[in-house]
């Protein structure tokens, strides 16, 4: 088996992604590249967008500076 590694531009990996599908699976293998972001369904992320939003209204949720503490961490 050969390996590749693609550094593909956020604007085009869905279209990159759809076009691996394409392929035959038992012939390829996708791995992650150590970003471990979990799957959610478009339901899930709609939720959480709403409840933000709602948060976001009834001023709850963290400071500014909290959250460059968190991602920077």
């Amino acid at each position: 088996m050969h390996s590749i590694q693609l550094k593909v531009d956020d604007s085009i990996f869905e279209k990159v992604m759809t076009l691996l599908e394409l392929l035959p699976q038992d012939k390829i293998k996708v791995e992650d590249n150590g970003y471990d972001y979990p799957a959610i369904t478009k339901e899930e992320a709609k939720q959480k967008v709403q409840k933000s939003i709602h948060n976001i209204a009834n001023n709850n949720g963290i400071s500014v500076d909290e959250v460059f503490e968190r991602v920077l961490q």
